[in-house]
């Protein structure tokens, strides 16, 4: 069988200890009013270590994305499930590409912690028309009815959708959290409702310890048997990090990684370190000093997206692996 080798050279560039980077999304390719759901089979999205979880799902019932796409789609009037990767801006935050989430995802960062400073939020065009008008699943909020405006549902038309930011360490555990209204509706003061239509900031510099991987969680008053009725999505752009650590510029350029998509074996070849294979929650399932040549077996790999990580005295190399 045919070997193919790749050569990387300076793959990872350095955060000083004050600077600031701006992960946007810009780095995927995409064509006018189009996504990226990742029904290719390419798994998450990676942009300067950052990663974006991403698993396509093929089912009886109909394929589904779950954790991160990126979109450029512009179209602020469709409704329904059809237009799920639209923001209801029209655009990303000062930029065409933008992200959109659906649980279960993560944002990770390749095996490595970071400070993060922030990133910017709004409504998709799908959750935010349900909720102003509702529709055959969710409620009109601000009714007293539920959906299809039939039945009280005992909110008195109090109603919210909000999402939970979370930090976590190394080993998992919670650092701390921050909630995000994308629509409040619990005012006295009818004319203080909102559906937020405009890109906000979710402030995350209160975060006094490194993070190693964000997840989310969503919570509305448009609850029924099943659970949300409000569509659970948000769009995401511009995730600023403050800074990074142990992250430094690479000049790796003697390391060879084969093949990729990979199989049963994984080959490394040139510099001495540690090798980590990190999955795309963060999890590393594969610790190992590294001397010149290395033979990984992952056969019992399940197909996805990894992520490969080299730390030398020379620099730190990350690779996407694809199973």
């Amino acid at each position: 069988m045919k070997k193919i080798y790749f050569s990387i050279c300076t793959v990872f560039t350095a955060l000083t200890l004050n600077a600031q980077q701006t992960i946007g999304f810009e780095n995927v390719n995409l064509s006018p009013e189009s996504f990226n759901n990742g029904a290719s089979g390419s798994g998450g999205f990676i942009e300067n270590g950052v990663v974006f979880s991403n698993e396509y799902h093929i089912s009886d019932w109909g394929n589904y994305a779950t954790g991160f796409s990126v979109s450029n789609k512009t179209d602020i009037t469709t409704v329904g499930l059809d237009n799920q990767y639209s923001a209801i801006t029209g655009s990303g935050y000062n930029s065409s590409n933008y992200g959109v989430f659906t649980p279960e995802g993560s944002i990770t960062f390749a095996g490595q912690g970071v400070d993060i400073h922030s990133f910017n939020i709004t409504n998709t065009t799908y959750a935010a028309l349900s909720m102003r008008d509702g529709d055959q699943f969710a409620k009109k909020f601000g009714s007293v009815n539920g959906p299809e405006n039939t039945t009280l549902d005992g909110t008195n038309g109090a109603d919210y959708f909000r999402v939970w930011t979370i930090a976590h360490r190394e080993d998992g555990s919670k650092i701390d959290s921050i909630v995000f209204y994308l629509a409040d509706f619990r005012s006295l003061d009818n004319s203080q409702d909102y559906i937020l239509n405009t890109w906000g900031n979710v402030d995350l510099t209160f975060l006094k310890e490194t993070v190693y991987k964000l997840s989310f969680k969503f919570e509305t008053s448009d609850v029924g048997e099943y659970g949300m009725n409000t569509p659970a999505y948000f769009a995401i752009d511009n995730l600023v990090i403050n800074k990074s650590t142990g992250l430094k510029e690479s000049t790796l350029s003697s390391v060879s990684i084969y093949p990729n998509p990979i199989q049963n074996e994984l080959t490394i070849s040139g510099e001495n370190g540690l090798i980590e294979l990190v999955d795309l929650t963060g999890k590393i399932l594969i610790s190992k000093e590294h001397y010149n040549y290395t033979i990984l077996n992952v056969s019992d790999l399940n197909s996805g997206s990894y992520i490969l990580k080299l730390t030398s005295e020379n620099g730190t190399l990350i690779q996407k692996l694809v199973k």
